[in-house]
């Protein structure tokens, strides 16, 4: 605690920070990277486990019957339907085979607006239409107060995103069994979604009674009670590799860790599972950390990896199992397996008495039987964050240095007035004393002798002395008001020069978030579409962002100069990234660890130089860590995950239109499902970035 308490050791510790701080920046960023990234060993992270009992996933033994043949019923007649027209999916046929299984069926429509205002031309491009379609299997043993989803998207043969008609078959099958049963306690909703995340959007806000701006959807004829769980199948009907567990919601939100265990559980029960043989080598340990910065790369972009991500807005756990087709040469998995799998996961949840909370809502997944737990990796994300400390504390005291010379020089100052050397140092009381010896001498000259004169020199020097004690000490008073003011005034002057660049940084930001509702109302010619018109106009409001530090030292006269204080402008910039990261990693941890990762060396290294080399190679790398910086590299990765080969590496037009793609997503996204990604990086990140932009064009 004296370290603490003791202003000695306090200044000892600054000045110690302050002579090492780039040491200690890089020390602290490299170890809290290079740790973060070691949690994907098997040794540093932790082995998962149920949290809650009820669920009792080893005591749920399969009551489907050996050969399952109305499954394999169903997957035939609905291929032979899909056949018919690969364009369309057979919606009439699904509605009519729930129907016949004598559940509850109903039909949902539901309208999707544009978010943007397409053109006049246009205006029949801008609605949407879609259906749904779910059956609800009614309890025997409860009056419908819970329920249970498992959902599918209605996907046509040739959709690009992949089949889901294994997963439709699989879900007939499953309530034909599940109708059988008399010992299901809670009801079970079978939905079939349109248009993937936005029909499940339309379903949910209408089996909530909330509203969207954007997607009207119709009331729903039935309904159940209070959703506990939901899982999302999106399954081909053969060549099924391995069960692909996404977990990625909305805004980077996870499911309850142990609706994961569970899956991964009962899918080892079914030997449907595909982790790496020896975790402990080097090959599994670089399988680890790919599978966990996969999950963070899609965690950090903020959108639902799947329609299950639509659950989590309402607080209801859910999960999408995605059927990986497998090459040649490789085992599959059948559609049986499978079905054992979910009708392992629904008996279970069936248990549930209520709503998932025991067990880890944040996490990462380095694999299947592995995880990574906030108190595990909020630390060496510390340690990352905390590397701006030193440089921070180097921002507020820039001049301490300089500050204790010109100390040390006064204080010899004083010693040598005290010593017999007045003239190194002048005051007003130092004249006027000079101006009365010198008065003293000619008075004792010219009335030597004379005692009239000696007493009326008396009389003067008793009434010189009464006037000037006075004003000596109104003197005093009057320099140290003058101190008190003079820094009062510096100390002012510094903060307002930073001012309007602060200012001018968060009006930017106000304005790139504003921006895509001003140009999606110009009506662009025929040629041109709102996509193009929304993305070109983006990158042009950017473009103009970059301009803003010449219009702050444009002036009219060399007297009405701005100097800027880049210490105290850097300062306020590490705390913003720095309140900003913390803020960000307590909802989204991968979008923090990327951000910090990739601008953070960059901006600890930005200074005013008047090097015209060192100021271009700055700005070149703000440049690559802007937003604009980071989402054609997040483009990059995204072309690359998508080809197999090096084609992108000669095609920098596909990498162009998977930066209008991503640009467009994220606005998108934000209007439909309440996406916070874009509304972080305009209002957040792009002004915090801003204010280090401005640095290098600080003038001395």
């Amino acid at each position: 605690m004296g370290l603490l308490t003791d202003p000695k050791q306090r200044q000892w510790l600054v000045r110690s920070i302050l002579r090492y701080q780039s040491k200690l920046s890089v020390l602290l960023y490299v170890g809290g990277l290079l740790w973060f990234l070691a949690l994907a060993y098997r040794p540093l992270n932790a082995g998962t486990y149920f949290s809650e009992n009820a669920l009792l996933p080893g005591l749920v033994e399969s009551n489907l019957p050996q050969g399952f043949s109305s499954l394999q019923s169903f997957a035939s007649s609905l291929k032979e339907e899909m056949k018919k027209d690969k364009e369309r999916v057979p919606k009439d046929w699904i509605f009519q085979q729930f129907q016949d299984l004598g559940l509850d069926t109903y039909r949902q429509n539901f309208t999707l607006k544009y978010p943007f205002r397409m053109s006049t031309y246009a205006k029949e491009l801008q609605l949407f239409r879609g259906e749904n379609i779910y059956a609800i299997l009614r309890a025997r043993r409860a009056a419908s107060t819970e329920a249970l989803v498992m959902a599918a998207p209605l996907r046509s043969a040739s959709n690009s995103k992949g089949r889901t008609d294994g997963g439709i078959a699989l879900m007939l099958g499953l309530a034909d069994q599940f109708r059988r049963n008399p010992y299901w306690a809670k009801d079970v909703i079978f939905l079939l979604s349109e248009m993937d995340e936005v029909g499940v959007l339309a379903w949910l806000d209408a089996y909530h009674e909330s509203k969207s701006p954007y997607v009207f959807a119709d009331d729903l004829p039935g309904r159940s009670g209070p959703i506990q769980a939901a899982i999302n199948l999106e399954i081909p009907q053969d060549k099924v590799r391995y069960l692909n567990l996404k977990v990625e919601g909305l805004n980077g939100q996870l499911p309850n860790l142990d609706l994961f265990n569970l899956a991964v559980r009962l899918g080892r029960r079914e030997h449907v599972h595909g982790d790496h043989h020896d975790p402990e080598t080097w090959e599994g340990f670089q399988h680890m950390l790919g599978t966990m910065l996969n999950m963070m790369w899609t965690q950090a972009s903020g959108a639902p990896s799947g329609s299950h991500g639509l659950f989590h807005r309402y607080h209801i756990e859910a999960l999408t199992l995605e059927g990986v087709r497998l090459s040649k040469g490789m085992r599959a998995y059948s559609l049986e397996q499978l079905a054992r799998v979910v009708e392992g996961i629904f008996r279970s949840l069936n248990n549930l008495l209520e709503r998932f909370h025991q067990s880890f809502f944040f996490y990462l997944l380095p694999s299947t039987d592995r995880y990574v737990s906030i108190g595990l990796y909020m630390p060496p994300f510390g340690l990352m964050a905390v590397a701006a400390l030193a440089l921070w504390i180097m921002a507020t005291s820039p001049q301490e240095p300089e500050d204790e010379k010109e100390r040390e020089e006064k204080q010899l100052g004083e010693k040598e007035t005290e010593g017999g050397e007045p003239g190194k140092k002048e005051t007003k009381g130092g004249e006027l004393g000079e101006k009365e010896t010198e008065t003293k001498k000619k008075e004792d000259s010219s009335g030597s002798g004379d005692p009239h004169n000696d007493s009326h020199s008396e009389k003067k020097k008793s009434l010189a002395d009464q006037e000037n004690a006075p004003q000596d000490l109104a003197v005093d008073d009057g320099d140290s008001d003058d101190d008190d003011g003079l820094e009062l005034g510096e100390t002012m002057r510094i903060f307002l020069s930073v001012a309007p660049v602060v200012t001018m940084s968060f009006l930017l930001g106000l304005m790139t978030y504003t921006a895509p509702h001003l140009f999606s109302k110009f009506e662009p010619s025929r040629s041109v579409s709102v996509f193009d018109v929304v993305t070109y106009g983006m990158m042009a409001v950017f473009t103009a962002s970059l301009t803003y530090p010449y219009l702050l030292y444009r002036k009219a006269d060399p007297d009405s100069e701005i100097l800027i204080n880049w210490h105290l402008l850097k300062c306020i910039g590490l705390l913003v990234q720095g309140l900003m990261l913390f803020a960000i990693s307590l909802i989204n941890i991968s979008l923090a660890f990327f951000i910090a990762a990739t601008s953070l060396p960059v901006m600890m290294a930005v200074y005013a130089t008047k090097s015209w080399l060192s100021k271009g190679l700055q700005l070149v790398a703000l440049l690559i860590v802007s937003p604009l910086g980071l989402l054609v590299m997040a483009a990059c990765v995204t072309v690359i995950q998508k080809n197999t080969d090096d084609s992108w590496l000669f095609s920098p037009l596909a990498a162009m239109d998977e930066v209008k793609n991503l640009l467009f997503l994220l606005l998108v996204d934000q209007h439909l499902f309440a996406s916070w990604t874009f509304l972080v990086v305009s209002l957040a990140y792009f002004p915090a970035w801003l204010l280090f932009w401005a640095i290098p064009f600080c003038q001395f």
